[in-house]
């Protein structure tokens, strides 16, 4: 952890996420945001820790599928040790962690787990463009706004359809890839080769209709329960809107994909709050008191879920020290 103190990356990090805590936090009025934090009604967040937990099994349920149908159990405590180490240390290291355990407990392999985990991540970054565009078409909004949402639909699908035919092709194209490699030789070729075939594997790992479609429902089950997760907090603090609701997750997903302190940090409620506060007129403090108590609730929560898995699979920490290289 020395070295991560003294790279740059971390300190660029931790820079973004507190300038972006500065801008979503500039105009507020603490008394009122912390009215708003305890005279919301919480009930409302038994249905949402609720509605999370069934998010998080589909997940796992995925994410099982992906790897092979691995163990359901162990597949659900590995996901939460990564989302867990994602919260509390840079640079994403939890997806490293969460191949580690399940190379360490179940027959798939580590990476085969990483392979996995790349084809979900572009499958998550698939549903939030894609709802982003859906979400464009209803809700009033700056027309570079909109038109960016339309350029980066259009993307998504260029992307697909390009992965499809990358593997189809996928002995074609390596020894393209190796050919162009040749010219630079203090790149580690045969590193790069390596990731290309993984990367081929995990969307071979779709090798069914069956399969396919299972990856397909839990897809829009997932982000259908983090949709109804935020609905449910908002209704906490705001009348709730499924618009409003839907455009500040994929905000926030989107906030969350720049470099930023552990959990995305600053650049998550940024995001959110902007998509809230500019097409809605939502007032500025009260969004922002629901962003951060929906945003940091879940997070506390995948550290508790973390911490409960690295008790049932029988890990430490300290075997996990490989993730934070």
């Amino acid at each position: 952890m020395r070295s991560t103190f003294k790279s740059w990356k971390f300190w660029l990090s931790i820079g973004v996420s507190a300038v972006a805590l500065y801008l979503a936090l500039r105009d507020v009025d603490f008394a009122e945001f912390i009215r708003a934090v305890t005279t919301a009604q919480a009930g409302w967040l038994i249905p949402a820790f609720v509605a999370f937990m069934i998010g998080l099994v589909v997940r796992a349920l995925r994410w099982a599928t992906l790897m092979g149908n691995s163990h359901l159990g162990i597949t659900f405590h590995a996901m939460n040790i990564g989302y867990m180490l994602n919260m509390v240390l840079p640079f994403r290291v939890g997806e490293i962690g969460r191949a580690i355990v399940i190379g360490q407990r179940t027959a798939v392999s580590t990476a085969t787990a990483l392979s996995s985990i790349v084809v979900e991540r572009l499958l998550d970054l698939a549903a939030v463009v894609l709802l982003f565009f859906i979400f464009a078409q209803f809700i009033p909004m700056d027309a570079a706004l909109a038109r960016a949402a339309t350029i980066s639909a259009g993307l998504v699908v260029v992307l697909i359809v390009a992965i499809g035919v990358v593997i189809w092709q996928s002995v074609r194209f390596e020894r393209i890839l190796s050919r162009l490699l040749a010219y630079f030789p203090r790149i580690n070729a045969q590193r790069w080769l390596q990731r290309y075939r993984d990367f081929c594997a995990g969307f071979r790992l779709i090798n069914s209709t069956q399969r396919f479609i299972t990856v397909l429902i839990t897809t829009i089950g997932i982000w259908a329960a983090q949709i109804l997760v935020a609905y449910l907090t908002m209704a906490a603090f705001l009348p709730p809107h499924v618009d409003q609701a839907g455009l500040m997750l994929v905000a926030a997903n989107l906030g969350g994909a720049a470099p930023s302190a552990p959990g995305g940090l600053g650049p998550v409620q940024l995001f959110a709050r902007v998509a809230l506060v500019v097409p809605f007129k939502l007032d500025p403090t009260r969004a922002t008191a629901l962003i951060f108590v929906w945003s940091l609730w879940q997070q506390l929560a995948l550290i508790v879920l973390g911490m409960i898995g690295l008790v049932r699979i029988g890990l430490s920490l300290g075997q996990l020290r490989p993730a934070e290289a």
